[in-house]
């Protein structure tokens, strides 16, 4: 296993024990549907996870633009995610943080879809409907059976809490290398990309400061 097949297995661990950790929270029924909305999306994907070679999958991971969008995706994910989960430690999750909470986060998607192109490409002489029906049932069983576990190791919602925030500032770190420029240029000391890498990462933390001064207030304001 090289360093890029590690990096990419890390990855796809802290998005899953994310989204097991975020979903947890559900009651039975919500985790049910959620099971069902997962095999619907696996078998919907399958024709094009068929269709998907490993040459396109190299292709994509050494795109830079691609590496940009997902250090976007992540971001993006640990600043919202990390936010609701913030609220959910302090017990000031309203509505619109309860609705948020129960949406999937958007990497499980692309590990669910990657998986299952990975399964595709391991086995042969199957055929790739056969596969994604038994990708989109073993994915769902595995998904919801991690997020009981998940529940019964950390009956504590504080607990769960804290370990989303964790993860999400690991998410938020492996974001912030993706986006790194391809090489360093030696006649220029300050490149622009590290410019805007350094105003994406103050936002972050100034938008998270902020949620979390905005929590506080309204504990306060009790």
């Amino acid at each position: 296993m090289n360093l890029v097949q590690l990096f990419v297995l890390v990855l796809a661990a802290v998005c899953l024990v994310l989204a097991a950790a975020q979903m947890s929270a559900l009651r039975p029924r919500g985790l049910m549907m959620l099971a069902v909305a997962m095999g619907g999306g696996v078998l919907m994907t399958g024709e094009v996870a068929g269709r998907t070679s490993l040459a396109e999958v190299v292709s994509w991971v050494s795109d830079p633009q691609r590496r940009l969008d997902l250090s976007a995706l992540l971001l993006l994910e640990a600043l919202v995610l990390g936010g609701q989960a913030l609220a959910v430690a302090q017990d000031g999750a309203g509505l619109k943080w309860r609705i948020v909470g129960a949406c999937p986060p958007p990497s499980l998607l692309a590990v669910l879809f990657f998986g299952q192109v990975a399964a595709m490409l391991a086995v042969d002489g199957l055929d790739y409907d056969l596969v994604s029906w038994i990708c989109a049932m073993a994915f769902a069983g595995l998904f919801v059976s991690s997020a009981c576990l998940l529940r019964w190791l950390l009956p504590d919602r504080l607990m769960r809490s804290g370990l989303r925030v964790v993860l999400h500032i690991a998410q938020a770190a492996i974001g912030l290398w993706l986006a790194r420029p391809a090489q360093a240029l030696p006649a220029d000391p300050m490149p622009a990309m590290w410019a805007r890498l350094g105003v994406v990462a103050a936002a972050v933390l100034v938008f998270m400061a902020l949620g979390w001064f905005w929590q506080r207030r309204s504990t306060w304001n009790r």
